[in-house]
């Protein structure tokens, strides 16, 4: 639809497509790190804070509404030797007409201690 000033809109209850999510990098920088380690790459430097190896890490996202998950949650892992990087799209059952108002999305960071250990690196 057409607003003033020739603006287009659309409501997100007409929208039938596919919610999806690129995740490409993780990258940051710990004031810590920067102190003691200078030397080494976000990467490496996470890996050992956390006791995980850099290619283990993987990214899960899960849509919320009203509060509760809504579908299984995405998942994507990054390659061996790629410093932290997917450049993958995550696509997710619903659509965005199926989101309400207070609809949020979780993003976690899980690396691995061993087989079956996930261990949860952080959440947004």
């Amino acid at each position: 639809q057409m607003a003033e000033g020739g603006f287009a809109y659309f409501r997100s209850s007409d929208v039938t497509l596919q919610v999806k999510l690129l995740v490409q990098q993780l990258h940051g920088s710990v004031p810590a790190m920067c102190a003691s380690h200078p030397q080494l790459s976000y990467a490496a430097w996470l890996a050992g804070a956390c006791g995980v190896a850099p290619h283990d890490l993987h990214i899960s996202a899960q849509l919320l509404v009203h509060g509760m998950p809504l579908g299984q949650p995405e998942r994507t892992y990054s390659a061996a030797g790629s410093k932290l990087r997917w450049n993958e799209w995550l696509s997710f059952t619903a659509k965005y007409c199926d989101l309400s108002a207070d609809a949020a999305l979780r993003i976690s960071v899980y690396g691995t201690a061993g087989p079956r250990e996930p261990v949860l690196i952080g959440t947004a």
